[in-house]
């Protein structure tokens, strides 16, 4: 079965290093980041290559992140997608708050050929509902280009504010913008109950599954995927946030989502056809 991993990410390690040990003295003080030392090892396009064939994930999006801690330009995730066509889509990412915002977003989508945007509202600090991000979210639609937004928890302790992360603010942006496709990440966890109502109710609204393995289990039972849509759920795994007290390995969540008692055609919706209707549709 085919399958794409929708939710990849890969910093500029270097830029990172340049505050490296501010950081990591930081994080390795929230419990969901004890592992943050072996995680660095797994930033290189080689290991995602690899954990790929492992997993048995034929493609993977890689998402830019215009913030701090975790930067990757858009051009950075560009250039793996043009050196690797066959195994990474890119997303771009943009700056609400920046005045430039839409002029960027056409840039990166028309001459760098990314293919939607990720956005983080706690880490970029600003609320999903706020105006300010109007202009960028018209241009996203203009562009007819998916908008994926972090919901959920949020591991970065008093660098952001999880308030910003609350997945029923994204309501008031679907009913704004109707044809404006969005993506809620991490099944909204652990705000997933407001999470599944914003997908159940809004036609263009889908949600990933990049949350920990035994949440996929315990959430997506043929009960909730029923009543959510099948066709609203898209795989992912937040390559290389560990999880569950181990380092990240796409392999789990494979495994996750394939051990689920749902019919053979909904996995294969869930593994790549959601996603290929969403960049198509």
């Amino acid at each position: 079965m085919m399958i794409i991993n929708a939710h990849v990410h890969l910093i500029e390690l270097e830029k990172m290093m340049q505050e490296k040990e501010k950081y990591l003295c930081f994080l390795e003080s929230i419990a969901s980041f004890k592992r943050i030392q072996e995680t660095i090892p797994l930033l290189s396009v080689d290991v995602i290559l690899e954990q790929m064939r492992e997993a048995g994930i034929a493609r993977s999006v890689l998402f830019a992140v215009d913030g701090p801690i975790l930067y990757a330009s858009n051009e950075f995730v560009a250039g793996i997608c043009q050196r690797y066509p066959e195994k990474f889509i890119g997303f771009a990412s943009v700056s609400p708050k920046n005045p430039d915002a839409p002029a960027i977003l056409e840039n990166a989508v028309k001459n760098l050929g990314l293919k939607g945007l990720k956005l983080h509202p706690p880490l970029q600090d600003f609320a999903p509902n706020d105006r300010i991000a109007w202009p960028l979210y018209q241009k996203a639609a203009q562009l007819n280009i998916p908008v994926v937004f972090h919901t959920g928890s949020t591991p970065f302790g008093c660098l952001v504010k999880l308030s910003q992360a609350d997945p029923i603010l994204l309501d008031e942006v679907a009913v704004a913008f109707p044809d404006l496709k969005i993506v809620l990440t991490h099944l909204g966890t652990l705000w997933q109950n407001e999470a599944f109502m914003i997908v159940e109710k809004n036609p263009e609204v889908y949600i990933d599954t990049s949350a920990y393995p035994y949440e996929i289990r315990q959430l997506l039972t043929p009960e909730l995927v029923e009543r959510v849509g099948e066709n609203k759920i898209i795989f992912g795994t937040d390559f290389p946030m560990p999880y569950e007290g181990h380092t990240h390995r796409m392999k789990d969540h494979v495994d996750a989502v394939a051990s689920l008692k749902l019919s053979p055609e909904i996995k294969e919706k869930i593994f790549f056809k959601n996603f290929e209707h969403l960049l198509r549709s």
